[in-house]
């Protein structure tokens, strides 16, 4: 018998680039959110229950929708990302990592965390759902589903990707932030130095948050946020990131990830102009009977 599994949707975010709330907007043919098709993909691969975390002026409007299209289907929860006390002036939410430490009362058992306004493909669901049904709850054993770098780009604008560093038996090695991607003639290519543009390549993995955990990391987490929030808690833009706080763990607690290398077709919208794109690709797949016309 395969154990319990929950899938955290993060979807707590501004939006500020895209210029609204991407987790409550309509891409699909019926009207379906990006989280939903993530959420009926995650019911293919045997989740059993989903975790919203959000904003408590975001909790109505989720909890209508998502209690209609999913509440005879799947458990759902909803939990709150509550910003410690901070800065007058600080207005960007605490990052990934606090907001993952927010369900450690809830989640229980393996879990997968999801951007909610990423669309990532049913074969990572697959893949991710097989490793956590088999992983042991008490270890230090991770995953992240990893995408290859040439499939992540935008059109519209530079983009930021965690590039993953993977040894021969597919084992994480690092992940480094990389903020200003953009393809520059036949290259991909990192301009965070303009004058020295870093050439990147192109088939190499990167993390889009699709990250498998066991719940022995809530008790680790708890510490590397405390130690980081008494460093920046006067600072305005500092956020604790998932990415650096598995770092942390695999260099000193020797945590292991396993990168799942079963991205693809992911899509996003950082930028409004992607929209479109992403609902006539999402038109496309209920068409062709991928996914059935709203997802029921």
């Amino acid at each position: 018998m395969t154990q319990s599994t929950s899938l955290v949707i993060l979807a707590a975010g501004i939006g500020s680039r895209y210029g609204g709330i991407k987790q409550a907007d309509s891409f699909g043919p019926s009207g379906e959110w990006l989280m939903d098709y993530g959420i009926y993909d995650s019911i293919q691969a045997g989740f059993t229950k989903v975790v919203i975390i959000t904003r408590k002026d975001l909790r109505d409007v989720l909890y209508e929708h998502l209690n209609k299209w999913w509440g005879d289907k799947i458990e759902i929860e909803f939990v709150f990302q509550t910003p410690p006390s901070q800065h007058p002036e600080r207005v960007k939410p605490w990052g990934t990592g606090q907001a993952v430490l927010a369900t450690k009362d809830v989640v229980k058992e393996p879990f997968a965390i999801i951007n909610a306004d990423d669309f990532y493909g049913r074969k990572a669901y697959l893949a991710m759902g097989k490793f956590l049904q088999s992983v042991d709850p008490t270890s230090l054993h991770f995953s992240m589903v990893g995408y290859p770098l040439m499939e992540t780009l935008s059109d519209a604008g530079s983009v930021a990707r965690g590039i993953c560093n993977v040894d021969a038996d597919g084992k994480l090695i690092s992940v480094v932030e990389k903020t200003k991607i953009l393809q520059s003639g036949a290259n991909i290519v990192n301009e965070e130095n303009e004058n020295n543009p870093e050439i990147l390549d192109p088939k190499g993995f990167v993390s889009m948050n699709f990250w498998g955990f066991t719940p022995a990391l809530f008790p680790e987490l708890v510490g590397i946020w405390e130690e980081f929030y008494q460093a920046n808690r006067n600072e305005l833009k500092a956020e604790f990131y998932i990415p650096s706080a598995v770092t942390n763990l695999m260099q000193k607690k020797n945590a292991i990830v396993d990168v799942l290398p079963d991205g693809n077709d992911w899509m996003g919208v950082t930028y409004s102009q992607e929209k479109d794109m992403v609902m006539k690709k999402l038109h496309q797949l209920v068409s062709s009977g991928e996914y059935p016309s709203g997802l029921s």
